[in-house]
């Protein structure tokens, strides 16, 4: 794990190393901890994002946290993926890859959950993979590769896209997804 200034205002930069295929497979205790007793996350949310993006302890947490989520959507666990993400939730997808019959904008755990839904359906073994995390504070943009095949044609898709999550007392508040990193950081209030 590596942490670099980017020149991007007050941006941290972390690089993710990819989780083994069987770390990925199932949860970890603190997943099976958090799933089953929800309440205890706004607590360890809370604590996490009031440190400092310079913080090792806040890296190490975005480090481990990330590809967990990741993983936890790679094996379809949205219990542990839906866990820092708030119930009222606001998720933008991105405008240039929607479905015909998909909304830009879905509110609300449910709201997610049906978003991503089409997306399961449209690409049936569909994977993520973060790289690296920028880390502002009260934001922070993934890169993440996302990869699978056709559902009905078979044909391979391998994207690169970013994920822009806006926090607040610890919970994804809003997530927007880009394809394009200049558009990210934009929408961050940030140029690169």
């Amino acid at each position: 794990m590596s942490q670099e200034d980017q020149g991007l205002g007050d941006g941290v930069r972390t690089d993710l190393s990819p989780r083994s295929e069987r770390a990925g497979q199932r949860r970890s205790l603190d997943e099976r901890l958090l799933v089953r007793f929800p309440a205890v996350y706004p607590r360890v949310g809370r604590f996490w994002t009031r440190l400092s993006p310079r913080s090792r302890l806040r890296r190490v947490m975005l480090a481990r946290g990330v590809p967990r989520t990741c993983a936890a959507l790679n094996r379809r666990d949205f219990a542990a993926f839906l866990v820092g993400i708030h119930p009222r939730v606001e998720f933008r997808g991105a405008r240039d890859v929607l479905g015909p019959d998909q909304t830009e904008v879905a509110f609300g755990h449910e709201g997610v959950l049906e978003f991503l839904a089409a997306w399961f359906e449209a690409i049936e073994d569909l994977r993520y993979e973060p790289e690296e995390v920028l880390d502002f504070g009260d934001k922070f943009l993934i890169t993440v590769q996302m990869s699978g095949h056709g559902s009905g044609s078979g044909v391979t898709v391998s994207r690169q896209f970013f994920v822009l999550s806006h926090v607040r007392d610890g919970w994804v508040v809003k997530q927007e997804n880009f394809l394009n990193r200049s558009q990210a950081l934009e929408a961050a209030g940030l140029r690169e």
